[in-house]
């Protein structure tokens, strides 16, 4: 600008020199032709004192107002040039603050007092379409009207600038935006346009979720969890860490080193082994005992990661209870094998019993019986009538020691015998039970009732032991009754099938119940109905050794019945 104004003097000289001369002319052909006082060239070249004078006056003010009018035509010069200028710079902010606006990843408009969209940078175009000199909220929302909690209305109430954080549903997908606005004042303070940024924060707000599950997840850890600097002190640490040392705030314990909940002897052990591992860059893991806050040891276990920057997690959990387990599964354990080894001497002298039961109790019983025999086909005739019931007393009392000894040889065989479970027939297998039942006395009436079809999960050998004894005892007990009725079926009881024997026999009063399962106990006298008192015995041995259960229901004179549950029929895949 100044070289223009400096370039502008000689112009300035030469327009006023020629001015000046054109004056002087101007005047000496006036005062020559018009005026007639002598000749142009003495007007020119010598005109009169008074003449000069004028001249001369009619110069000086000539060039007081070619004065004025350069310094008004400079001022106008040196006025626009600043001007100029002015654009310019005007021009080259206005391109940088665009290019700023444009290279923010966030969507930016600039909306006037009206609410008029003034300018969109290409986010804000892309991300809501072009709409320059429309009205935000028709342009954005669709309405006829401000929206309500509009940061940009807030902005030009109070001048400040605002933020709000909001969800929204475009195409079905969930998205969340925040939006900030800040006032655009002039020289005097005055709002006159407002700038607003929407900014898409959708995977901040995720991530800010799932860092807040997983701080809840944290902090409801049952372990102790912790995050220590390489200095090995605390920067945070959940609350069950600092409970598991027995500290009530967990703030006690952040900026302290983890040194404070060892004893020496400890930390000298430990710190060898973790750091060790540290310097190979892995982590470390492994018991130890630890110190609470009231000076009592604990056993623990600890899962150290190294971090990149040398920071350490830290993992603690109480093994207390479970030490205290594994004691009581050692001193079980124990038990265990005192009592495999007194159970196996138990099988020893059971099986010692067994033998002596098949072999050494049956050769003297077989001599008695075959003596008795022998005395009864050779003396019958000279026996007199005490004789003779002498030696049935005999031939009873040998075959009721032989029904002893199979029964006895048949509860330990159902005690001793490998279970081999299969899917068995229980109807049909009562049906063939009672047909045996029925070829002893052919001539005996009984109404047998079962259902078509009932299957259980079991040793089909034991359930026929079982059976033949529930059964069989049914048949022994109705065999007084005029109308005898026997029952097999099954019942649903507290949702699990519960089988069933049902008689209209003898009965037994149900005080005795908690008798009638007991080896050698009888209800009913032998010369009445004859037995060993071990069927009963047997068939409680079956069913617990099924797994299952076992009970009685009766009233004398009224029948009997017998529950008992096996596992369920397996269903094929």
């Amino acid at each position: 600008m100044s070289s223009r104004i400096r370039n502008g003097c000689p112009y300035f000289i030469g327009t006023a020199s020629i001015l000046i001369l054109a004056s002087w002319v101007l005047d000496s052909f006036l005062d020559a032709v018009v005026f007639s006082d002598g000749s142009f060239v003495q007007q020119l070249l010598h005109p009169r004192a008074q003449e000069l004078t004028y001249r001369l006056q009619t110069i000086f003010f000539l060039l007081i107002f070619m004065t004025c009018a350069r310094r008004k035509s400079r001022g106008e010069e040196e006025a626009t040039a600043r001007l100029t200028d002015t654009v310019a710079k005007l021009a080259l902010e206005k391109a940088r603050t665009e290019a700023v606006l444009a290279s923010v990843p966030d969507a930016v408009t600039v909306q006037d007092p009206e609410f008029r969209i003034l300018y969109q940078n290409p986010v804000a175009r892309e991300f809501k379409g072009e709409h320059l000199g429309e009205h935000c909220y028709a342009a954005y929302h669709d309405r006829d009207s401000v929206c309500p909690g509009c940061v940009v209305s807030e902005c030009y109430q109070d001048g400040t600038p605002h933020r709000q954080e909001k969800t929204h549903v475009f195409n079905g997908v969930t998205r969340h935006l925040e939006t900030a606005a800040a006032p655009l004042k002039d020289a005097t303070g005055a709002i006159i346009a407002t700038i607003e940024l929407v900014r898409d924060i959708t995977e901040r707000k995720n991530k800010e979720n799932i860092l807040k599950r997983q701080s809840a997840a944290i902090e409801a850890s049952m372990d102790g969890i912790a995050l220590l600097n390489a200095d090995g002190e605390y920067l945070y640490l959940n609350k069950a860490h600092a409970a598991i040392y027995g500290y009530p705030c967990h703030e006690e314990l952040v900026g302290s080193t983890w040194r404070l909940l060892y004893t020496d002897e400890e930390r000298r052990r430990l710190e060898p082994l973790i750091y060790s591992e540290f310097q190979k860059g892995h982590g470390w893991r492994g018991e130890a005992t630890g110190l609470k806050k009231d000076g009592t040891l604990f056993p623990q276990e600890i899962s150290l990661t190294l971090l990149e920057d040398g920071g350490i997690i830290c993992v603690v959990r109480d093994i207390s209870q479970r030490k205290e387990a594994e004691e009581a599964i050692r001193k079980l354990n124990g038990s265990l094998r005192q009592q495999t080894l007194d159970l196996q001497a138990k099988n020893r002298e059971l099986e010692a019993f067994s033998y002596s039961l098949s072999h050494d109790l049956r050769t003297p019983l077989t001599t008695v019986y075959g003596a008795g025999q022998a005395l009864a086909d050779i003396y019958r005739d000279q026996l007199d009538e005490t004789g003779q019931s002498l030696l049935h007393a005999i031939h009873a009392g040998c075959e009721n020691m032989e029904e002893f000894i199979e029964a006895m040889l048949v509860l330990f065989q159902v005690t001793s015998t490998e279970l081999s479970c299969v899917e068995v027939d229980l109807a049909g297998l009562a049906d063939e039970i009672m047909a045996e039942l029925r070829v002893c006395d052919l001539e005996r009436p009984c109404q047998w009732n079962r259902p078509v079809e009932m299957t259980a999960w079991c040793d089909p050998h034991l359930a026929r032991v079982l059976l033949q004894n529930l059964l069989g005892n049914a048949w022994k007990y109705t065999s007084r009754n005029e109308h005898p009725r026997i029952e097999f079926g099954e019942v649903a009881r507290d949702g699990q099938r519960e089988y069933f024997v049902r008689d209209n026999g003898v009965g037994f009063d149900m005080s005795e119940a908690a008798t009638i399962f007991k080896p050698f106990q009888r209800l009913q006298r032998s010369s009445d109905f004859p037995g060993t008192g071990v069927g009963l015995a047997t068939v409680s041995r079956i069913v617990d050794r099924h797994g299952g259960q076992l009970r009685a229901e009766g009233e004398v004179g009224k029948g009997a019945c017998f529950y008992f549950t096996l596992p369920a029929p397996r269903h094929k895949g």
